[in-house]
């Protein structure tokens, strides 16, 4: 076992050294320190840091590359046995170093620890403030703590829990909620290295804050924050805002190891990738130029619109199964929705907004051509083909999903582009249009709400399963620009709470038709009643 440190800011060699030769000593561990730096005079105008204690233990400082840094790091932290991974915090939240911590992190083979250090230096300390909420994070980090503190002859461990203002028990409930906290952690209660703290307040960042600036401590350590992605999205996390900002005590946030079921995760993944051809960047190319060119809302885009959807309504209403295939194979909608979903991979906004441009647009101009055919529909009525379309189930999800994924992969592979025409008989796209426009004609408000969302199905999954193909097939954004791609995360959000919302009724017309199926099977045919 060791601990490994990693510094990524020239201006941090010293504070890392000192960090990083503390925990090392309090955890008995030895320690290798690399240094990312295309410079090779990177250390030179660094000094050696003293040990805390005086010990011996001693750091070998490693050059690596920007280049080679991530395949050296797994390497070494799947070869060695590695204890703890230290890091320094990137000054900047974009590009490679900031882009390169997270890839690190995201191997979740050992403890880590993301350090930002105080404005006027320092080389380690003893006495560390940590808030905890009961995270899964928080809770390890307690633990770690706990033993930083008994291996140091000068540590101390002060857990803080934030008890919210409500009534005048506030301060009781919370003693004991840190009481339970520490119990499930692990940490021995008793040990006079360990000093609770409970505050009573509505701000937590500002009571932190303050107790961190009056306390004297040498770290804050926290527990990476295991918020929801709405909340991440939208307020960002506690960790996250403290590490932003400059202060007089080094803040660390841990990161445990990566449980069972995020390894197993890691695996799978990696597994597709090997397994699964990937895209090569000629293929890529092509497939982005496919893609975008063919999703912009043009003239050629509003004619087969038109086409389609007047096929499509005249199949309906003659009840003619030939002619909604035909307006199937014509319907231009599959690319833009196919776009939506690659533009979620990329990250790539202004093609989404094309895409929804074109989605909108084509759906509108559809319904008002089904709407205009439909009042011929007097002379026919609601035909089966119509009604096929206003009843939509659990199988349409996952035909629509399905349809996403066999669509997204025909399209990354050139020689599979004659399969789309399957694809798009599969997925029917301008019918459930053409049926709204028909029942709106009809005055029939089941008809049109119930081919409405078959629509909204199919393009909610599909875009789903587009997204997961390209992804799969070696599909990806730009690494640089993570974090201008917080609309991914809001987007990808919006559409696993529309397809929730979706699954309600389609259940429900589901256990209807199962339910329906089994009273018609339960009833006795008249010759056994007579019998």
């Amino acid at each position: 076992m060791s601990v490994l440190a990693i510094v990524l800011d020239e201006s941090n060699i010293d504070e890392m050294r000192g960090w990083s030769a503390s925990i090392a000593l309090s955890l008995d561990e030895p320690l290798k320190v690399f240094c990312v730096q295309n410079n090779e005079n990177f250390l030179r105008a660094s000094s050696d840091a003293s040990l805390k204690s005086g010990g011996d233990l001693q750091a070998a400082d490693v050059i690596v590359s920007i280049e080679e840094a991530e395949e050296r790091f797994k390497d070494h932290l799947k070869s060695s046995s590695s204890r703890l991974l230290l890091i320094d915090h990137p000054t900047a939240r974009r590009g490679r170093r900031a882009d390169l911590v997270r890839k690190i992190l995201s191997l979740g083979i050992c403890d880590s620890i993301v350090l930002r250090f105080p404005a006027d230096g320092g080389l380690g300390g003893g006495k560390i403030l940590l808030p905890t909420s009961g995270g899964r994070h928080s809770l390890k980090a307690l633990k770690f703590a706990e033993e930083l503190a008994q291996g140091d002859d000068d540590g101390k461990l002060v857990p803080l829990f934030i008890e919210q203002n409500i009534h005048e028990l506030s301060e009781e409930v919370g003693k004991k909620r840190l009481n339970d906290i520490l119990l499930k952690s692990g940490c021995v209660q008793d040990s006079n290295k360990i000093e609770s703290i409970v505050v009573v307040g509505n701000d937590v960042s500002a009571s932190i804050h303050s107790e961190a600036s009056e306390g004297g401590y040498d770290l804050v350590l926290l527990g990476a924050s295991e918020s929801g992605i709405l909340h991440r999205s939208f307020f960002g996390t506690l960790p996250d805002r403290l590490l932003k900002e400059d202060g007089n005590v080094a803040v660390g946030v841990f990161h445990g190891a990566s449980r069972l079921s995020e390894k197993l995760r890691v695996r799978v993944r990696n597994y597709f990738n090997v397994r699964v051809p990937q895209l090569d960047r000629k293929s890529r190319v092509d497939l982005f130029e496919s893609i975008e060119s063919n999703a912009q809302w043009s003239f050629d885009f509003v004619a087969l619109i038109c086409f389609s959807t007047a096929l499509a309504s005249l199949g309906l209403m003659l009840d003619s199964s030939p002619v909604i295939i035909g307006a199937m194979l014509v319907a231009p909608l599959m690319t833009p929705i196919l776009g939506a979903g690659l533009s979620l991979v990329q990250g790539n906004k202004t093609l989404m907004i094309d895409c929804l441009k074109s989605v909108l647009f084509g759906y509108f101009s559809a319904l008002l051509i089904g709407v205009f055919l439909g009042f011929f529909g007097i002379f026919y009525g609601a035909t089966d083909q119509i009604l096929r379309r206003t009843n939509p189930d659990i199988a349409d999800l996952l035909i629509a999903f399905l349809s996403g994924m066999a669509a997204a992969y025909c399209f990354s592979r050139p020689k599979l582009v004659s399969a789309l025409a399957g694809v798009a008989i599969a997925a029917a796209l301008v019918p459930p249009i053409a049926t709204a426009g028909i029942g709106i004609a009809l005055g029939d408000p089941e008809i049109a709400s119930g081919s409405t969302l078959l629509f909204a199905t199919n393009v909610v999954f599909i875009i789903l399963g587009a997204s997961i193909t390209f992804v799969a097939v070696g599909v990806r954004g730009n690494s640089e620009s993570r974090d201008g791609r917080i609309w991914v995360n809001r987007a990808i959000l919006a559409l696993i709470v529309i397809g929730a919302i979706l699954v309600i009724p389609l259940g429900s017309t589901l256990i209807e038709k199962l339910s329906n199926k089994i009273s018609g099977h339960s009833k006795i045919p008249p010759s056994q009643e007579k019998g």
